[in-house]
């Protein structure tokens, strides 16, 4: 899907790939653009991993770089040929190792000085419905540091100075952290968004006990299994109750199962963790959090000191790469008041096309190319024009051969058009709504994605396609009828 992105709005792009078919593991560089709406390469360049910084095994990254060479290149290329882009896009193409932990942004963007935006591998987004900029943020500073308090204390400051909405911020922070907050946020209107880390271990054993099925729950223990994140994942379901939220803020220091990226958090947060006493989230349960919560922005922040800061990012990159809404991460470190991370929040909360693009090396964001189509060079075509597809490669020859069926279908399934316009001065959406507004815009993600092509694909995975394609056409009209009803 990355490529049909790329080919559709004509991305001026810098593709990077993991060369194993030499001797020593290489990695390959090339930077192409379509200045006449036809593909032309501009620059390619093939260097060993440890130019990178990385080794050419398993071992997880602990200098990755961006070779001065290439630096040099994309800095050449972007001024002499493609000084007319209003971005660069990077295309990490899979399998790619540990080049996620790579700081492209940090190297990159001051030498461009333009955006540098990472091209997701999954379409279409769906609706992100409510008038407020609804945020959870969730922190975990390990004992002792000292940083927390003061970065939660300002980025909501910054949010609310650059999000153009009201903005409803509430924080699930472990107990030092929660207790610094409560003093510096005594009396301000964020008070009541500061959730009580005492209770997370209790509201997860009654939802345990309940059988709550939002998460994975093992056995019929009441008590979450030792070194799961649950209880974080319960006490943050709970804590919002029936509201949604439109975007996720994850801070906490990370670390490596062997090759497997993880964020580590306290077993417990109402009290404090040493490194062996952690509960551990992968990928999957982040990505079940955040769309649980029905959140479609979801942001990484790397704290100061953090051990793993490599994981943290590769983590980020794997997850952003899976979703169509967006995904940022962002070094604490470097944007200490959150202001950078704000304005990308402020990008994503806003109507589309009307400010700037993210243009920072303190973080990275993976983006749909339709959320900075004011920049781009080709307007997005109308998909429900008669003859028009949007869609390019493998979706769209299943989508021309299989007729009508599976092409509207899909996409009607994400538009969200009723459940938008009846939120659209909500102040609180409900997290059933944001929940299926997730949930449709996977699946259709899945559909387009594996699309089935006669001539090429048994007829029972063509007939499966429809189905499916139907099966969402309907759950979107029944989620469209509960939300007139409600």
């Amino acid at each position: 899907m990355a490529m049909i992105l790329i080919e559709r709005w004509h991305l001026a792009v810098l593709r990077v790939r993991l060369d194993l078919s030499g001797p020593e593991p290489a990695v390959t560089a090339d930077l192409f653009g379509y200045p006449d709406g036809v593909q032309q390469t501009y620059a390619a360049l093939t260097l060993p991993v440890a130019a990178y910084g990385l080794s050419g095994g398993m071992e997880p990254p602990g200098g990755a770089r961006v070779p001065d060479q290439l630096a040099t290149t994309v800095r050449r290329v972007m001024h002499e040929e493609l000084g007319g882009e209003a971005a660069l896009w990077l295309r990490l193409v899979p399998p790619y190792g540990y080049l996620g932990a790579v700081p492209w942004e940090r190297e990159l963007v001051p030498a461009t000085e333009r955006p540098l935006l990472r091209v997701p591998d999954r379409l279409p987004e769906g609706a992100d419905p409510g008038a407020a900029w609804s945020v959870a943020i969730a922190v975990n500073a390990a004992p002792g540091s000292t940083w927390a308090g003061t970065y939660v204390q300002d980025l909501i400051r910054s949010l609310e100075l650059a999000v153009p909405a009201s903005v409803d911020v509430h924080v699930f922070a472990d107990r030092d952290t929660h207790a610094e907050l409560r003093a510096r946020l005594r009396g301000t209107a964020h008070e009541r968004g500061l959730h009580d880390p005492l209770d997370a271990l209790s509201v997860s054993q009654e939802r345990t006990l309940r059988r709550v099925p939002q998460f994975r729950r093992p056995g019929r223990s009441a008590a979450p299994p030792p070194g799961s994140p649950l209880v974080w994942a319960d006490w943050i379901a709970a804590g919002l109750g029936p509201r949604a939220v439109r975007a996720l803020h994850l801070v906490a220091d990370a670390s490596f199962d062997g090759s497997r990226p993880l964020l580590a958090v306290s077993a417990d947060p109402g009290s404090p963790h040493g490194p062996y006493g952690c509960a551990y989230a992968g990928a999957d349960d982040i990505r079940l959090l955040a769309d649980t919560l029905g959140a479609s922005v979801l942001s990484f922040g790397s704290p100061p000191g953090n051990p793993y800061d490599a994981a943290t990012r590769i983590l980020a990159d794997g997850i952003g790469l899976q979703r169509a809404g967006p995904t940022f991460c962002s070094d604490v470190a470097a944007d200490p008041d959150g202001a950078a991370l704000a304005e990308a929040h402020a990008f994503a909360a806003g109507p589309r096309g009307t400010r700037q693009i993210p243009t920072t090396p303190s973080l990275f964001a993976y983006l749909q190319p339709d959320r900075v189509a004011g920049s781009l060079h080709d307007a997005w075509p109308d998909p429900e024009q008669p003859g028009r597809s949007w869609l390019g490669g493998r979706a769209a020859v299943a989508a021309s051969e299989t007729g009508r069926d599976l092409l509207p279908g899909t996409l009607e399934a994400v538009a969200g058009q009723e459940v938008a316009a009846r939120y659209e001065s909500a102040a609180e959406v409900p997290g059933w709504v944001a929940a299926s507004e997730r949930y449709l815009e996977a699946k259709a993600a899945e559909v387009l994605e594996t699309a089935a092509v006669p001539g090429e694909t048994p007829g029972m995975k063509q007939a499966y396609d429809r189905g499916t394609a139907q099966a969402l056409a309907e759950l979107r009209e029944f989620v469209d009828r509960r939300t007139g009803e409600a």
